[in-house]
């Protein structure tokens, strides 16, 4: 599946770098990859066909963001 490539390797509630509050609301639930729990839960990454968004910068996400754009290069 489309979370199995895009996240694969990274672990459930491993850490990313958030800087703002805003938060992002899918449609359709099942565009939803992951989520982050800030007393709700908010989308973190969301994908649809082929197209792929986080609510967090990956790139200041330490090993986990730089996992996650390595398996974004290879899937493109």
């Amino acid at each position: 599946t489309t979370r199995d490539k895009l996240l694969n390797g990274i672990p459930d509630s491993t850490d990313f770098y958030f800087v703002h509050s805003f938060a992002f609301i899918a449609e359709q639930a099942s565009d939803i990859l992951a989520t982050a729990d800030y007393g709700i839960p908010i989308a973190a990454v969301i994908g649809k066909a082929n197209v792929w968004g986080t609510q967090f910068h990956p790139e200041k996400s330490s090993k986990a963001g730089f996992k996650l754009l390595s398996n974004f290069i290879e899937e493109v």
